[in-house]
């Protein structure tokens, strides 16, 4: 845009109609709007519970059990390398 104010485009600009929104149609999008938000807010309670159940409890027992697995197969391969197991 130039600073003199004889950008091209800005005849398209002013030709375009300013949009004024109904009255009664506005206030029923914000009431659907409002009723979803709601929805959404109820389902990330719950969605929050289970995420934070997951990382309390299920995050440290897959842990623990990776774990467990590999001192498993650690031992395994000492004992097979040293003969005992075999």
């Amino acid at each position: 845009m130039t600073s003199d104010g004889t950008d091209p485009k800005a005849g398209g600009l002013r030709r375009l109609a300013v949009l004024t929104p109904e009255p009664g149609r506005s206030e029923s999008v914000r009431a659907r709007c409002r009723s979803q938000l709601e929805q959404s807010r109820r389902r990330e309670g719950s969605t929050g519970q289970v995420a934070e159940f997951a990382w309390r409890v299920l995050a440290p027992v897959v842990v623990g059990a990776f774990c467990v697995f590999y001192v498993a197969v650690l031992v395994a391969t000492t004992l097979r390398l040293e003969g005992l197991f075999d």
